[in-house]
């Protein structure tokens, strides 16, 4: 029992040991934050080591629910599942290995920030004028959101920058004004609230209204070197703008673009033509792209170059091209002569000459009249008004030798047949001749001859007779070099008579030619002489026959003669010897050509042939032809002395053709005369199967066969019975088979016959046909109108020109092209309202009548307009002033139908409206000119159209900005004292505040404020100026818009002006101005002979007087024709000198 009893009481105390340590490995320092409204972050202290993870558990207020677990040997743990602004108490416990687990850590507490505000939506940007944007989104709510952040920039990617707060509200919107014109802006929105901000909403863009810049003003134009001018000009635009600059050579010329995207007030031109004017205007650009006016056009003068004596030229060069020049080339250095001079000598060492001066910019001459072999040097400067450069280096060079003379008067004579003698005039001082020969004159040229100096003739030898040779010759100088050819002169050589012809032969004999060949005897004749003889002694020429030919045929000859032949060869050195002597006798001829040939057509298929009888004929040969021209045909071949022929079987109505000739043993004779015949005609076969088939009320088309090939023509004839009363209607064209019968009566019966007819008389008659014409359509109403009668109606009138119709088809159309049917009237009606119509609309109309059979032609077309209705007054009338003198204005058109708009513009919403525009249709916009700076101008706008105006919109109210003052002029400068200089300007603008005084010692600046002088102060004296300088001023006008463009230069000097005074003098004498006279009193105690001089203050003498003075004597100078200023008196009596200031005003 004792053992037992033991081992219990040890396992109760491993039970007690276990608890006892779960209890104190328990998670320990449990602590939480919330780094976010909707998650709480816990941490711990994990005291076990075999846990296999860990339980958290939160409180919501009532009771311990597990939110989540971690993992073993875990310290931290992430609740997402809170809410913002809410307070929540945690805590953890280990969960052990063996499925125990640990007792609870301490609780911690953690409190959750508000939750931030629902991000904003549907943002949306709309423009609203030239310079507002109106902005507008939507809270869905939730969160706690107090107020909104607006955003701004000019992209959708951004940068943006904070514009504005807007308090809460569940729909919003925001109006974003002062924005630059025609310029894109984009926007986002977020919420703010005690949770903090929401993300952005979406982003949303719009473009404000563009409008055109306001036009630079004031441009002017300042001189600033030989190669810059400087523009300078006025811009009052309050949005951001860059300048485009344009430039021309004259006021007014074609102008181009040199500058597109200028972002200054002031442009510097450079690179410019000395001394050459240029004229600018400007226009401002918007960055949407929109261009102002031009500005006033302003030209200036850039300086003229200091003159300069002109850089000397270079690289001379010198090349003599003949005996009588030279040419001379150089570099031009130099960009400012007025000239070359080129200077010559006999040598580099001798004395130069002036021989030539050559035009600026040229680089060559030539020397002309110089002696050939000779040396020439020459040397060339450049020359202005300055002076003359420096020379090049001298350049030398030697003519050649002068060439030899031509020879002239070259003339060549045939000697002989074999020898041409040549002579020609002598060239002085010829050292040798060359003769050359040609055999045609042009090339092939030889030279035959080199002769002597003093040689004028030679005979060319050895030549072939009858040759024509060409000649010249040249003369050669002291050099051996030879000159030019004389004049070309040729000469043929004389012929020899050719040798007589051989072998002559006669080869053929007919009763009318006989054929005779010979051989040539030699090969220089130019023809041969054919002779022909009866009996063989009394001869006659027959024949000259060309040189080459060795034939002749004699077609001259009679048959049954006898003919005897000679011949001989001929040129121009005379005749040869004759040849042999031949003859022969011609036979017997065939017959003549028949005479008296006849054609007689004696039937429809006969033509009877007469002749008279030929002699010697033994054959007659009868031919026919369809035409007479070929395809002739041999009919008969009748006995030598028939004289006639009946041709049968042939066709009528045909025209034949014959010939004839007669034949015997010596051959066939000609033919005789083409004679011609036709056979009569026979009368056509008569038309069968007529037909009548009427086509409409007034024609029936009638249709038959032609049996006949013959005919000439139709007779169709017509009848009211089919009996009787038959007419011809019409001769219809051969071959014909239809025809049709016009302007018949309809419901009218009509019979028909027809006929062919030709020269030999007419056929019988056709079968009769008939046909009736049915009723016609009624005629087409005529004189139709419409008027007018209110804004939907229109009413018709028309005459009726029918008894027929059944009644009319009314057609209406809004182009006067497409018709629609819009009425059947009934017949008889004249008359119709149309209704329902739409005001201001052109309705055209026609009629036509109609029946059974069809419909009229429509009536002319006509037309009226329904009158208008005035149109809906527009609304949304916004009005920006885009500068001191413009405003634009933006409305809603409301109305289709308004022909323009009226604008109107008073000094207050509720006083008087005067009209200052008429607007075009459908414009929503317009820029109201020419406006007062620092003016309100109120503005109401209504449409119109012909029927009355619109009611007007709402009064807008703006006041135009200030605009800087115009720039001063008739700036002038004068000496008011030795070192003082009055200036004066003319009265400026009421609106100017202040005037600014500039002063340089250069005309081009720099300049320097020195002053500034408030309105409406117009003069103003500088001091304390050095002598010896001339000074510069400009003003311009300030007020709290701007500066003006600055005044014209104006500049005067302060020169020294030494002033000696002699006391004793100065005591004794009084010298004062009252009313532009020099008033002079001494006061002196003796008589003197005194000298008074009145001098400008730069010293120069304007007046001048000699006299002897008396004591307590007077005189006195009118000095109103001097200009306004300072001048000195100058007094000399005895050695003594008095000098001193007066002020002329």
């Amino acid at each position: 029992m004792k053992r037992v009893y033991l081992i219990t009481l040890v396992g109760t105390a491993m039970l007690l040991s276990l608890s006892a340590l779960a209890q104190s490995n328990a998670p320990s320092a449990l602590s939480g934050s919330a780094p976010a409204y909707n998650r709480v972050v816990l941490t711990w202290k994990d005291n076990t080591t075999n846990e296999t993870k860990f339980e958290i558990e939160r409180n919501d207020f009532t009771s311990f629910t597990k939110v989540g677990e971690a993992a073993a040997n875990a310290t931290t743990y992430t609740d997402n599942s809170v809410q913002g602004n809410g307070s929540y108490t945690y805590r953890v416990r280990a969960v052990l290995a063996t499925g125990a687990v640990t007792t609870y850590s301490g609780e911690a507490k953690v409190t959750t920030p508000a939750t931030p505000p629902t991000t904003p939506t549907s943002l949306g940007a709309t423009t609203q004028s030239p310079s507002t944007i109106r902005l507008s989104w939507t809270n869905p709510g939730g969160g706690t959101a107090t107020d909104f952040l607006l955003e701004r920039g000019t992209s959708s990617n951004g940068p943006f920058t904070q514009i504005a707060t807007v308090a809460y509200s569940r729909s919003l919107t925001y109006d974003d004004t002062g924005l630059a014109s025609g310029t894109t802006y984009c926007y986002r929105v977020r919420a703010r609230g005690p949770g903090g901000t929401s993300d952005y909403s979406n982003t949303a863009c719009a473009t404000t209204t563009a409008v055109p810049p306001v036009t630079p003003s004031g441009l002017s134009v300042s001189s600033l070197s030989t190669s810059q001018l400087q523009l300078t000009w006025s811009d009052i635009n309050v949005v951001p703008v860059t300048f485009e600059i344009s430039r021309a050579s004259s006021a007014g010329g074609a102008y181009q673009v040199i500058q597109a995207e200028f972002g200054q007030k002031i442009f510097t031109d450079n690179n410019l033509s000395a001394n050459t004017q240029y004229c600018y205007k400007v226009r401002a650009k918007t960055s949407a792209g929109l261009y102002s006016g031009y500005s006033n056009e302003a030209c200036g003068t850039t300086k003229a170059p200091v003159p300069t004596a002109p850089t000397a030229p270079a690289r001379l060069e010198v090349a003599a091209v003949s005996s009588s020049q030279i040419n001379l080339k150089w570099a031009d250095l130099s960009d400012n002569e007025t000239g070359f001079q080129v200077e010559r000598a006999p040598a580099s060492s001798g004395t130069f000459t002036k021989i030539a001066d050559v035009a600026a910019n040229a680089t060559t001459y030539s020397d002309n009249g110089l002696s050939g072999g000779t040396t020439y040097c020459y040397r060339v400067r450049a020359i202005n008004g300055v002076g003359a450069s420096g020379y090049t280096d001298a350049q030398c060079t030697t003519t050649p030798a002068a060439p030899a003379g031509v020879p002239q008067n070259l003339v060549a004579t045939a000697a002989s047949t074999t020898q041409i003698n040549l002579s020609w005039s002598g060239v002085s001082g010829a050292s040798g001749y060359q003769l050359e020969r040609s055999p045609n004159g042009t090339d092939g040229w030889t030279k035959i001859a080199d002769l002597a100096g003093t040689a004028t003739t030679y005979s060319d030898p050895n030549l072939t007779p009858n040759v024509r040779y060409f000649y010249r010759i040249r003369a050669l100088n002291a050099a051996g070099a030879p000159g030019g050819y004389s004049n070309t002169a040729d000469a043929t050589t004389p012929d020899t008579p050719p040798a007589a012809p051989v072998r002559l032969v006669i080869t053929a004999v007919i009763y009318n030619q006989i054929s005779l060949q010979w051989a040539a005897g030699s090969a220089n004749q130019s023809g041969f002489q054919l002779e022909r003889s009866p009996d063989g002694s009394t001869w006659t020429k027959l024949a000259e026959v060309a040189a080459n030919a060795m034939t002749y045929v004699d077609n001259t000859v009679q048959p049954q003669t006898r003919y005897v032949y000679r011949l001989r060869a001929v040129n121009a050195a005379g005749a040869s010897g004759y040849s042999n002597v031949v003859d022969a006798t011609t036979p017997a001829g065939p017959p003549a050509s028949p005479q008296n040939l006849v054609a007689t057509a004696v039937s429809t298929t006969q033509i009877n042939l007469s002749w008279s009888a030929v002699a010697t004929a033994t054959n007659v040969l009868v031919e026919r032809s369809p035409n007479g021209n070929d395809g002739w045909t041999q009919l008969v071949s009748l006995p030598g002395e028939a004289t006639s022929y009946a041709d049968q079987g042939l066709t009528p109505n045909t025209r034949y053709y014959y010939r004839i000739r007669a034949t015997n043993g010596s051959g066939t004779g000609p033919y005789s005369a083409v004679v011609d015949a036709t056979t009569p005609d026979a009368p056509p076969v008569a038309p069968a199967r007529l037909t009548a088939t009427a086509v409409s009320f007034s024609q029936i088309t009638l249709q038959w066969a032609d049996l006949s090939g013959n005919e000439s023509g139709f007779q169709l004839e017509r009848s009211s019975t089919g009996t009787d009363g038959w007419a011809k209607v019409a001769d219809v064209a051969a071959n014909a088979t239809t025809y049709s019968d016009p302007n018949l009566s309809p419901r009218t019966r009509y019979f028909y016959r027809i006929r062919a007819v030709n020269a030999a008389g007419a056929s019988d008659y056709s079968n009769v046909a008939d046909a009736t014409t049915p009723d016609s359509p009624p005629a087409a109403p005529t004189q139709l109108t419409a008027t007018a009668a209110s804004t939907t109606q229109i009413n018709l009138q028309w005459t009726d020109a029918s008894d027929n119709e059944t009644g009319f088809d009314l057609e209406r159309s809004t182009d006067g092209a497409t018709f629609t049917k819009i009425a059947d009237v009934a017949a008889n009606a004249t008359t119709y309202s149309d209704q329902g119509l739409t005001p201001n609309t052109r309705y055209f109309y026609r009629i036509r009548a109609k029946n059974a059979v069809g419909t009229s032609a429509y009536s002319a077309v006509v037309d009226a307009t329904t009158p208008d209705v005035p149109p809906a007054a527009p609304t949304q009338l916004t009005a920006a002033a885009t500068s001191p003198t413009q405003v634009v204005l933006t409305w809603a058109d409301l109305s289709g139908n308004e022909s323009g708009f009226q604008l109107e513009r008073g000094s207050s919403a509720t006083g008087s409206f005067t009209k200052v525009a008429d607007i075009t249709a459908n414009t929503t916009t317009h820029t109201d000119t020419g406006l007062t700076d620092a003016t309100p101008y109120c503005y109401r706008l209504r449409a119109v159209n012909a029927a009355g105006p619109s009611g007007y919109t709402d009064a807008v109210c703006v006041t135009t900005p200030l605009a800087p003052p115009g720039a001063p002029t008739d700036l002038t400068a004068q000496l008011q004292d030795y070192d003082q200089i009055r200036l004066t300007w003319a009265a400026v603008s009421p609106k100017a505040v202040t005037i600014s005084i500039e002063r340089a010692t250069s005309p081009t600046g720099p300049f320097a404020e020195v002053k500034q002088v408030p309105v409406p102060v117009s003069s103003y004296v500088d001091p304390g100026l050095s002598e010896f300088t001339t000074y510069y001023y400009r003003v311009r006008a300030m007020n709290t818009a701007g500066s003006s463009g600055y005044s014209n230069v104006a500049s005067a000097r302060v020169n020294e002006v030494v002033i000696a005074v002699e006391d004793e003098i100065d005591t004794h004498t009084d010298l004062y101005v009252n009313d532009r006279t020099l008033h002079v009193v001494t006061n002196w105690f003796s008589v003197a002979s005194t000298t008074l001089q009145l001098l400008t203050a730069t010293g120069q003498p304007v007046l001048s007087d000699h006299r002897t003075v008396r004591p307590a004597d007077r005189w006195h100078y009118n000095l109103s024709q001097l200009a306004t200023g300072v001048y000195i008196v100058q007094l000399v009596a005895d050695g003594r000198k008095l000098a001193k200031r007066i002020v002329l005003p």
